[in-house]
């Protein structure tokens, strides 16, 4: 009964990967939007950002800062991000073995070319480049914030 069950999901998956006129190609990612909270101030060291994709450029913005933190991606950077940051992608992302100690929390929206948007919470230590990525922009936008105040 097991073989049977795993034949006819085996078919049931080809059959549709080769019709034709079906494409696997997703649409682009045009906007991250990411909050980092958690960790061991809680509140206080929350940072939240958008990274805003078009044909040729991205920028990343940093959220609720004094002086408004942002800065442009460079297009290696850039291409790097919008295909780490692929729904398909996500979905693959294993998360941080163990428990870790007051970790932070990533809260992450991808919003594609065709108007969807999935979103994922990502904790610090998981092995995904976006993962990666929003920790140290994150970094970035938190001192940016911490030396413009007065």
């Amino acid at each position: 009964m097991r073989l049977a069950l795993s034949v006819v999901v085996m078919v049931g998956c080809s059959a549709g990967a080769h019709k034709p006129g079906v494409s696997k190609k997703a649409s682009p990612v045009m906007q991250i939007r990411f909050v980092r909270s958690g960790g061991f101030a809680g509140a206080a060291t929350r940072v939240a950002g958008t990274v805003q994709f078009d044909e040729h450029n991205a920028h990343v913005r940093g959220e609720a800062t004094d002086n408004d933190y942002h800065r442009d991606l460079a297009p290696q950077e850039a291409d790097e991000l919008r295909t780490s940051a692929d729904p398909g992608s996500l979905a693959a992302a294993k998360p941080a073995p163990g428990p870790i100690r007051d970790p932070y929390q990533y809260d992450i929206t991808v919003v594609t070319e065709d108007g969807k948007s999935r979103s994922w919470t990502l904790r610090e230590g998981d092995s995904s480049r976006l993962a990666s990525w929003i920790h140290q922009e994150s970094q970035r936008i938190w001192i940016h914030r911490a030396s413009t105040r007065k």
